[in-house]
């Protein structure tokens, strides 16, 4: 194992960070994974690929994210999560609207690109800040989901960053023993 696959904690607020930021998923965490040059004097606890559901990675210049699913339902909810906890507050989102979302793709890593573009393109022209997503039905070329949430309100639901894209650099999706991984650099 590399040391990017290691939880750390050094001190009781690093282990409440652990706690709340990373195990509960609350919100992005922009110290997430948190390595240290030296691991003298730090607990390491192995990283579980189910907690969170997804997680950040270094990137000089955008985001980098890799998210889990047991299956592709799971997937694709938990991009949909991870791309919203990137540009706001969802906690903060109410579920008043419920937005039919049904794709189509030649292949599983068109397909997932696809619906993160969708939910982008949903966020910029209708302005649906999205709390959380159902998948109906998914197979590898298709998805059809509804996606809950309510017209974007900056005051209330803040706006921590303008995401432009998902990108096809670095792009990956694989299947594990756990179910699937997804590496997505977004474009911001």
């Amino acid at each position: 194992m590399t040391s990017s696959q290691f939880a750390v904690c050094s001190s009781e607020s690093a282990l409440l960070h652990y706690r709340f930021c990373i195990l509960t998923s609350a919100f992005v965490c922009p110290l997430y994974p948190f390595i240290p040059s030296s691991l003298s004097g730090y607990t390491l606890e192995p990283w579980n690929p189910r907690t969170p559901a997804y997680r950040l990675l270094e990137h000089t210049s955008d985001i980098k994210v890799e998210v889990y699913g047991t299956d592709l339902a799971e997937l694709f909810t938990n991009a949909a999560t991870c791309l919203f906890d990137l540009i706001l507050d969802r906690e903060k989102v109410s579920e008043a609207k419920a937005v039919p979302v049904s794709l189509q793709a030649a292949t599983l890593p068109e397909l997932l690109l696809d619906w993160l573009r969708e939910l982008l393109f949903l966020f910029s022209t209708r302005y649906l800040a999205v709390r959380r997503v159902e998948i109906a039905s998914i197979e590898p070329t298709r998805v059809s989901a509804t996606a809950f949430g309510e017209e974007f309100d900056q005051e209330r639901h803040g706006l921590k960053v303008e995401v432009k894209t998902p990108t096809y650099h670095q792009y990956r999706i694989d299947k594990t023993d756990q179910g699937y991984r997804a590496t997505v650099v977004f474009d911001v």
